[in-house]
């Protein structure tokens, strides 16, 4: 699923670069059947090509300073999440490191499958399954910045 997307954002967004990232991109890691794809263009881009995304057909779910968040083909029945930021700013880097984390970290995989676990059954939708885990990935994050860890290599869709 996250290949045949990143084959039609390729089009859709020429010269974007991006990453499959959120649980379905971690082996061993329970995932919901939605893919997570991080759309990475130019600062000055981000608001613009999510416009252009939604104008095609993709539901704009949210827009923030340098980041914005579509689903596919609609929230209620979502398939897929893109976000879409600046390339290589703080929340490519961020999202990017937590996947990363993830991948080679088994007891932060693990960690992180609790929190998602307690989220699906105490959460009440999408914003606060995704609000209930933001305190688990920050001190995920934290503790794997003051570590001697490698910086997150970018691998994926170029």
């Amino acid at each position: 699923m996250a290949a045949d997307m990143a084959a039609r954002l390729r089009t859709q967004v020429p010269g974007a670069r991006l990453e499959h990232i959120g649980s379905t991109s971690v082996p061993g890691l329970a995932a919901k059947d939605v893919v997570d794809l991080l759309i990475g263009v130019e600062e000055n881009r981000v608001a613009e090509v999510a416009a252009e995304l939604a104008a095609d057909g993709f539901d704009l779910e949210g827009e923030l300073p340098g980041h914005c968040w579509l689903s596919y083909p609609a929230r209620a029945s979502r398939r897929y999440i893109l976000h879409v930021v600046e390339f290589d700013g703080v929340p490519w880097r961020r999202r990017i490191g937590f996947r990363d984390l993830l991948r080679r970290d088994e007891s932060a995989r693990a960690r992180y499958l609790e929190a998602k676990l307690e989220a699906a059954r105490e959460a009440q939708g999408w914003d606060d399954y995704t609000q209930f885990k933001t305190p688990v990935v920050a001190g995920l994050l934290a503790q794997d910045a003051s570590g001697s860890c490698e910086p997150p290599a970018l691998t994926g869709f170029r």
